[in-house]
């Protein structure tokens, strides 16, 4: 009898959660590298939902993406052999810095963008992008991991169209009609997600607790972007902050949170990640074109002066908590660890 698990030599365990654990592992025969072994306990995971992770993660194969090895079910567990990812996940990079420069993040965020896109290009919503889903290898790659809440569009569905259910993910990253209960479109919400990551990377705390009524933060957000002021710089100000960010990549930020997926009257809709992969920001500095609020410059002498400026004008508070109600400064929500939860409408 076929004993796939004798095969492996078990090392040190690298994390564990609710569902069980992962471990460091290397095969025997023929020796190999390291892998990441994910063992589920089948008492506290279904083996249906498990194995539909499984063929989704057969189906990917991209440089961002973790690769699937091999998996098999042996005594009460499900085993995952993945390909290691030695760096650790980025979420512990960043707590580490407190938070990355814009050049530090650059690269990360580029990967993030290149994997989203190759999903997206493929039908597949992640729905649970977070730092702590982003894995680096031993040079600094991304690769995107846990597709456990990941929905697959099937062949000749419209994903621009069709409306999902359910409202999972992790709650400080959850774009706002996710948590807003009346189902929504895939796409834009792991936009928002992304958003949510370069925010923390750079910034070393999260925009909003949730992007929910159960956060004074967002209200205030909702207001403010209503009014044409930005994203970024609103949220630095409930802090008494100010926003050091370049003007690139606070309107990359501001795109990537808008609260209205679809865009509305003169508000245009969230980037798609295509636009994303293309944006200015994302290019060499030096040589790159300065966009914001409509204006390109392509003199380095004219973005660099420009950039100055943005930099030195101290941005005043913004507390919008209602119609003539003022917020007082609250702690910024720092960067911890989210459980990811699930729950049908």
């Amino acid at each position: 009898m076929e004993r796939p698990w004798e095969n492996y030599h078990w090392e040190s365990e690298l994390g564990a959660g609710g569902y069980g654990k992962v471990v460091m592992a290397r095969q025997k025969d023929p020796p190999g590298p390291k892998v990441a072994a994910k063992i589920i306990s089948l008492s506290r995971m279904k083996r249906t939902a498990i194995e539909k992770e499984v063929k989704l993660m057969e189906s990917l194969n991209h440089a961002n993406i973790i690769k699937l090895i091999t998996h098999f079910v042996y005594e009460k567990n499900y085993c995952i052999i993945m390909e290691l990812a030695s760096g650790g996940e980025l979420f512990s990079r960043v707590i580490s810095s407190g938070r990355l420069t814009e050049a530090q993040a650059r690269p990360y965020f580029a990967n993030l963008i290149a994997a989203v896109e190759y999903m997206h290009a493929n039908g597949v919503v992640h729905r649970d992008l977070k730092l702590e889903n982003i894995l680096l290898d031993e040079y600094g790659n991304c690769k995107v991991c846990d597709f456990g809440l990941a929905h697959v569009f099937a062949a000749g569905e419209d994903p621009h169209t069709i409306k999902l259910k359910e409202v999972c993910g992790s709650k400080s990253y959850c774009a706002p009609e996710v948590l807003g209960g009346k189902g929504y479109v895939g796409f834009p919400t792991d936009v928002w997600s992304c958003g949510i990551c370069l925010f923390a990377m750079l910034a070393g705390f999260f925009p909003l607790d949730e992007a929910s009524g159960g956060d004074w933060r967002f209200g205030s957000v909702r207001t403010a972007a209503a009014s044409g002021q930005s994203t970024c710089h609103t949220i630095y100000g409930f802090y008494e902050r100010q926003c050091t960010l370049s003007a690139q990549v606070v309107a990359l930020i501001d795109a990537m949170m808008r609260i209205i997926p679809e865009g509305y009257g003169d508000q245009k809709p969230r980037p798609t990640v295509g636009e994303i992969a293309s944006d200015s920001w994302l290019q060499v500095p030096s040589d790159s074109v300065y966009r914001s609020g409509g204006l390109a410059m392509s003199d380095p002498d004219a973005i660099r002066a420009m950039l100055a400026e943005e930099n030195e004008k101290p941005q005043a508070p913004v507390y919008r908590g209602g119609v003539g109600e003022e917020k007082a400064p609250s702690k910024a929500p720092g960067l911890a660890r989210q459980q990811a939860f699930e729950r049908e409408l």
